[in-house]
């Protein structure tokens, strides 16, 4: 199946010359080594990640078992189709989308539910137990994030980077994309000009390494594929 990275492209000239850490060189990385970086369930921007119902005698041992597990996020099509997640998540168009392929047995859809796992609930109804349990509560999110159509990818490793399928295209925002005068936007707009001349680098970068890469456009809302770069 096909997932989506967003990441966004942020930094100057200098990060070219790897004299500064960025959004940018993290980026490059990724196309370098196909690796992704994986956090901790409590470093992830949901304010209630992992969150759980169940006795104060589990608490510790569940909080426990939760911190073993890395986690990756990606999106599915459907979420890479909308502006606003590229307005999230690619510094406003500023950035990019890396598409993996990926087995569908190596990643986990979330659920989005109102309700909070409850431990004796998957434990007595669902017949879940010890790493089950972990799943689900890691793989459960409240209904408002059902936008982002999320799947994970989670392991158990000490490791902060995994490969975790093959890169086959890159796409790039492209702010103020066929608007007549694109070219004096740029001039006098700094974030513009440095995402143009680190996006032109990343292209180089990718070709040279056989990755694809095209530009996006909006069409009748929605996000599409453009022109190949």
């Amino acid at each position: 199946m096909k997932l989506y990275k967003f990441r966004p492209l942020e930094g100057t000239e200098r990060d070219i010359d790897g004299s500064n850490d960025s959004n940018f060189k993290r980026a490059k990385t990724i196309l370098e080594n196909g690796e992704f970086w994986c956090s901790k369930f409590s470093e992830l921007n949901d304010p209630m990640e992992g969150v759980f119902y169940g006795s104060a005698d589990l608490i510790d041992a569940i909080y426990t078992k939760k911190l073993q597990y890395k986690i990756c996020s990606f999106s599915a099509k459907r979420a890479f189709e909308k502006p606003y997640m590229w307005g999230y998540y690619a510094n406003g168009f500023k950035g990019m989308a890396i598409e993996i392929e990926v087995d569908t047995g190596d990643v986990k859809e979330i659920c989005y539910s109102n309700k909070i796992p409850s431990v004796e609930y998957l434990t007595a109804s669902c017949r879940m137990y010890g790493d089950e349990v972990i799943l689900k509560i890691l793989t459960t999110k409240s209904s408002p994030w059902k936008r982002e159509a999320e799947y994970r990818f989670l392991i158990k490793d000490e490791k902060k980077y995994h490969k975790i399928g093959e890169i086959t295209k890159v796409y790039f925002g492209n702010p103020y994309g066929g608007v007549g005068n694109k070219k004096p936007i740029y001039e006098n707009n700094q974030n513009l000009l440095n995402y143009d001349k680190l996006k032109k680098y990343l292209i180089k970068f990718a070709n040279e390494r056989n990755i694809c890469c095209y530009s996006i456009k909006i069409k009748d809302g929605k996000v599409l594929p453009d022109e190949k770069l």
